[in-house]
């Protein structure tokens, strides 16, 4: 993106999801118009839960870039390079990052190859570059892990010419016992410019190792701190919890031992206090034994004798109603006599008047209907009017009392239960001669069946 791009992020305008949460590893470059890059700026910056730029994040880039140490050549010279072990600002040397120049993923190559893309579509420009004037000998910068860069056009190299105008070196050597001696002098200064760089790149090199060395140690130190803090604490756990359990094995020893004891102790007088109490029991069932029975006893003999009074007074009871019977059976005899005495003196003169001048005595009875009464029938049907009209109707006096009961109230008397009779409307029989006990009072269903008119009579 571009520097305005990056500032609009800064300012909170946009935010960048995809790397909320995390530090970012970015890159401020420097390019001239042929897509070269001439400053670059290793530095960080991290986004918060939102992805948002940190607000407090403030590093002067251009000012980074512009004084800023060299770097590697990338097309256009020595870069201006600033990074962490590199920083003209010292206090900002903690928010850069040292690039990374192992042959694999070198960061220059990889920025390089980057810019030659031209993602951003950057403009470009074709004019050739300026001649270069040609300048003292200065040392080559050293290479930072890059690939050597394609060979300088003879013009940027001294030359030295002969009569003929033809090239006869590309260079220096020091073994030329012609050279004069600030050639000399300044061949050994290009050489120890180029030691310098190599030692500087070096140093750069072993510092980032350092750091990295730093980092990996320091996490590994963390890393065994924590297991070992861990490892203490679970070795302190367990030592207490150890020193625990003995704790509580001492107490439970100690708290068996006092209970056995004192289990041996309540044995022994759970024993002597059974031996006691067997003993006492025996006294003691044997006494209510004794007492038992003379209570039984002394009970039996109350008893007997309440019963004997009982007894006693029921045959004088008995014996007062047999005397009351006696009595009554005799003032009933009496009474009879006189009844018969009063009737035969006064009732039957007034009947036999009564008859003398026409009276009938007629009653009526269901069954026999109206029936008249004799004047010397009369003492009998007063003493059983029932018995009277059975013998009218020629049946007996239980028949005729059974045949009344249906007569009345007419329904079947099959018995259904030993308390339960069916009770169905059956016809009624209106004379008592006709009427036959177990058939005409009961119904269809109850009634006996008769096989006399299925029977037939063979002669031989």
């Amino acid at each position: 993106m571009t520097y305005s791009e990056f500032e609009a992020i800064l300012d909170g305008v946009v935010g960048m999801d995809d790397f909320a949460g995390d530090t970012l590893k970015a890159v401020f470059v420097v390019v001239n118009g042929r897509l070269k890059v001439t400053a670059a700026v290793l530095f960080k910056v991290g986004f918060d839960r939102q992805g948002y730029a940190d607000r407090a994040w403030n590093l002067p880039l251009r000012h980074l870039a512009d004084t800023g140490g060299s770097g590697p050549d990338m097309g256009a010279g020595a870069i201006k390079l600033a990074c962490k072990s590199q920083c003209s600002v010292t206090w900002h040397a903690s928010s850069l990052w040292d690039p990374d120049m192992s042959p694999k993923s070198n960061t220059f190559v990889r920025l390089r190859d980057a810019i030659a893309e031209n993602r951003l579509c950057l403009p470009t420009s074709s004019e050739p570059e300026p001649p270069l004037v040609q300048a003292p000998p200065q040392a080559a910068p050293p290479n930072w892990g890059m690939p050597p860069s394609q060979p300088q056009p003879p013009a940027s190299r001294p030359q030295q010419w002969g009569q003929g105008g033809d090239t006869i070196n590309s260079g220096w050597d020091s073994d030329d016992s012609g050279l004069t001696e600030s050639q000399l002098a300044a061949l050994e200064q290009e050489h120890r410019n180029k030691i310098a760089a190599l030692i500087k790149q070096q140093r750069l090199h072993i510092q980032t190792l350092k750091n990295e060395a730093e980092l990996e140690l320091q996490g590994t130190r963390l890393k065994l701190e924590k297991e070992l803090e861990l490892a203490r604490q679970e070795v302190s756990r367990l030592r207490n919890e150890h020193e625990s359990l003995h704790a509580q094995n001492i107490a439970l020893r100690e708290q068996n031992e006092a209970q056995r004891k004192q289990l041996e102790t309540m044995k022994r007088t759970r024993q002597l206090e059974l031996q006691a109490a067997q003993q006492t029991e025996k006294a003691e069932v044997e006494a209510l034994r004794k007492q038992y029975q003379e209570q039984m006893k002394q009970k039996i003999q109350e008893e007997t004798a309440k019963l004997k009074e009982d007894i006693e007074l029921r045959n004088m009871e008995l014996m007062y109603r047999h005397d009351v019977a006696k009595q009554l059976r005799e003032e009933l005899t009496h009474l009879r006599k006189d009844k018969i005495r009063l009737v035969h003196e006064g009732g039957d003169k007034f009947l036999e008047r009564l008859e003398a001048l026409g009276v009938s005595f007629i009653a009526f009875h269901p069954g026999a209907g109206h029936v008249s009464i004799l004047l010397s029938d009369m003492p009998s049907y007063m003493e059983n009017p029932i018995a009277y009209a059975a013998n009218k109707c020629l049946v007996s006096e239980e028949h005729y009392r059974t045949w009344l009961d249906h007569y009345q109230k007419p329904e079947c008397q099959a018995p259904l239960s030993s308390d339960k009779k069916c009770g169905c409307r059956i016809g009624r029989v209106d004379v008592p001669s006709q009427f036959v006990v177990g058939d005409s009072d009961r119904c269809e269903k109850h009634k006996p069946r008769s096989y006399g008119d299925n029977v037939v009579t063979f002669r031989g």
